[in-house]
């Protein structure tokens, strides 16, 4: 956990900050917050290109930059980027098996359980993204969710550092979020497949002020993932307070 129990928290930029857009986000919005947000073991996971950028301008700022994939191996994999290649730059989380992938890539439960592995052996924390695509019943949701996690890691040693990151496809991008009870139910489901000593549940998915107190209240979620909110100064500052008055 983040610094004195405090909750844990992470973004995403995906595709949609160009390098200046990044930089000037980084000086704007994260850097006047990085102390409050070093407290919660913040960090903000980038395309590529722009890891190396973001991890000279944040230095010394306690947040740091990680990456939104990885592929499970070297060599003869073209255009890829290897968990390897991202621990020597310096990257210390991943993040893995996110829905668009999903979508778009087609990538299933074993591709993420080989990448997962591999992150965790070049010294990364895997970020397990685990949800149903459309609103279901909790406990078919927390069934499905489950089988997810278990098998992404099932070749991570217990010990070794993971998050798992609970964001329900039909929650990304839209204004309401899973409801408390909803979530709480899936959150018991990951701790019963996943009794990890080293690995944390977060709740991604239309976060907004508000949203990790109604969780917590519920069920003992980790923290949250950020996503739009991250890019609002305003907002990001009203949930870091929020995720740390929870610490207190």
């Amino acid at each position: 956990m983040a610094e004195n129990d405090a909750p844990l928290s992470l973004t995403s930029t995906k595709m949609n900050l160009g390098r200046e857009q990044t930089r000037r986000w980084l000086d704007e919005v994260i850097l006047p917050n990085a102390r409050a947000l070093a407290r919660l073991s913040f960090f903000a996971c980038l395309p590529y290109p722009l890891i190396p950028d973001a991890q000279r301008q944040l230095e010394g700022s306690g947040v740091s930059a990680g990456a939104q994939n990885c592929w499970h191996s070297d060599g003869a994999a073209t255009g890829e980027v290897s968990a390897g290649l991202l621990a020597e730059l310096g990257c210390g989380q991943v993040m893995l098996g996110h829905a668009e992938r999903r979508r778009l890539f087609h990538e299933d439960d074993s591709l993420i359980a080989r990448k997962a592995t591999a992150a965790a052996g070049a010294g990364m924390t895997p970020v397990i993204c685990v949800g149903e695509e459309r609103r279901v019943a909790a406990r078919s949701a927390a069934a499905h969710v489950a089988e997810q996690a278990r098998r992404a890691l099932a070749e991570v040693p217990a010990r070794h550092p993971a998050l798992v990151l609970y964001e329900p496809a039909w929650a990304i991008g839209s204004a309401h979020g899973a409801e408390p009870g909803h979530a709480a139910t899936v959150l018991e489901a990951l701790r019963s497949a996943l009794p990890r000593p080293a690995t944390h549940f977060l709740y991604g998915g239309a976060v907004t002020p508000g949203t990790y107190t109604a969780l917590r209240a519920r069920a003992p979620w980790h923290g949250v993932a950020v996503g739009r909110a991250a890019q609002d100064s305003g907002v990001l500052h009203e949930v870091t307070d929020e995720l740390l008055a929870a610490a207190s």
